[in-house]
């Protein structure tokens, strides 16, 4: 029979797991929120008769609003209650996205949907809570978990905007996912439990943490740049996430205009890619908890080689003849499953070095650097696919920007080891102070 602590521990783990499988729906559906104006693309095109560049500037001013925000969501979510703040996020996507559906102007549609981006930052909130929820080696999973949120995302986006989108209409396609906003704004204030920032912490282990004892103080903001680590994770991010935002806005209608196929034959291949892209996040995540437990480098050395590698699959599928349809599906599918590999790697890494009262702002300032660069990365295709195609664009962007993104993760191999070790000194710290406090006088 099981002890007392050991039931604790397991039934502990078992919530652990139902938070992070409510943050997976959350984060799922706001992706889907976000993905589904690509899908219905085409009929944005149509209606307000507009080039690919103007489309491109579409994305690009949503994300630019949303760089503007991470500071602020990052630094809110480690001093306030992350359950309250994920909410609000929740609210504040369905009501942008309701807003969005009233304008009959592109201009009026621009500014409607650019204020979209306000509410796109529940992934800093949502690392910080779960890292508290999970030890160091046992992160990379839920951080999979939810990294493979953007893609199962997507897959629900392309399917509802084509069963939704193309039957009804996009605007009728908005009211539904913004509804889902609100949804899940209550699910999460009335099921999620904010704990302690610091409690899955393996030197912290037993010791009583109040949640009003680790903060972060404003200038732990400005210290957080000055580490090697988070300079060079933010540096790959920056370049890292340029295919990303590309394939995001564009793959689907790339599909359509010129790989020549239908609406549904178009939706039954982004399925098989998504989930393709679910299985690499989850895999992903597993393979960076086995490296990290062997080596504290190991999540930096899997970034390195999966980037790489992503760069020469996605030339080889962009590149792929037009003729051969099964060749070009099968070899979208091992892109996608390889893509998505380095993006647990990454969050569970900021966890790896960042004190727990800062990981939020840490996360955010990391979206700030991938957002802030790669913001563009629509539009620079958009213009790109007008000269030179839309499979060029996507490709010119995506390839160029992931071996950039390679060399710096292969230098942070070398040198995330210092900060890893740091952090666990100061845990180490923080215990023996604790230990103090609440030894009898």
């Amino acid at each position: 029979m099981l002890g007392m602590e050991a039931r604790h521990v397991l039934k502990s783990l078992k919530y652990a797991w139902l938070v992070a499988v409510i943050l997976f729906l959350f984060r799922s559906f706001h992706q889907t929120d976000i993905y589904v104006i690509s899908v219905v693309l085409p009929q944005i095109l149509e209606e307000f008769q507009i080039t690919y560049a103007l489309a491109g500037a579409m994305f690009t001013a949503t994300t630019v609003l949303s760089v503007v925000f991470y500071p602020v969501w990052g630094y809110l979510f480690d001093r306030y209650s992350r359950r309250l703040l994920l909410s609000l996020t929740g609210m504040l996507w369905g009501l942008t996205t309701l807003l969005s559906t009233v304008p009959r102007t592109f201009a009026g549609f621009l500014a409607a949907r650019a204020l979209t981006g306000a509410d796109n930052t529940p992934p800093a909130g949502i690392h910080s809570l779960l890292s508290d929820y999970f030890p160091p080696k046992k992160r990379g999973k839920p951080f999979g978990l939810i990294s493979s949120a953007g893609a199962f995302g997507a897959l629900l986006g392309t399917i509802v905007g084509v069963q939704i989108g193309y039957a009804l209409g996009w605007r009728y396609l908005f009211l539904v996912t913004g509804g889902l906003g609100m949804l899940m704004a209550v699910v999460v204030y009335f099921v999620v439990r904010d704990v302690p920032r610091g409690s899955s912490e393996p030197e912290l282990s037993g010791l009583e943490l109040k949640e009003e004892a680790y903060r972060i103080r404003f200038r732990q903001i400005f210290g957080l740049v000055k580490r090697p680590s988070m300079l060079f994770i933010s540096l790959q991010g920056f370049f890292g996430v340029f295919p990303w935002q590309a394939l995001t806005a564009w793959a689907f209608t790339y599909l359509l205009l010129e790989r020549g196929f239908r609406e549904f034959e178009a939706m039954l291949v982004m399925l098989v890619w998504l989930t393709s892209m679910i299985v690499g996040n989850l895999v992903g995540g597993a393979v960076g908890d086995f490296l990290f437990s062997r080596n504290i480098s190991g999540r930096a050395i899997l970034g390195a080689v999966d980037v790489f590698l992503s760069a020469l699959l996605i030339y080889l599928t962009i590149t792929w003849p037009l003729g051969d349809v099964s060749g070009f599906i099968i070899l979208g599918t091992l892109t996608c499953f390889v893509m998505p590999m380095a993006g647990p790697n990454v969050s569970a890494s900021i966890t790896d070095f960042v004190e727990p009262e800062a990981r939020s702002s840490a996360d955010s300032l990391l979206r700030v650097f991938e957002t802030a660069g790669s913001s563009t990365a629509p539009l620079i295709v958009g213009f790109l696919a007008d000269i030179y195609g839309l499979g060029m664009g996507i490709l010119m962007i995506s390839a160029s920007t992931w071996v950039v993104c390679g060399a710096l993760f292969s230098i942070l191999v070398w040198i995330i080891r210092k900060d890893i070790t740091k952090l666990r000194n100061e845990m180490k710290n923080r215990a023996e102070m604790l230990r103090k406090t609440y030894e009898p006088q």
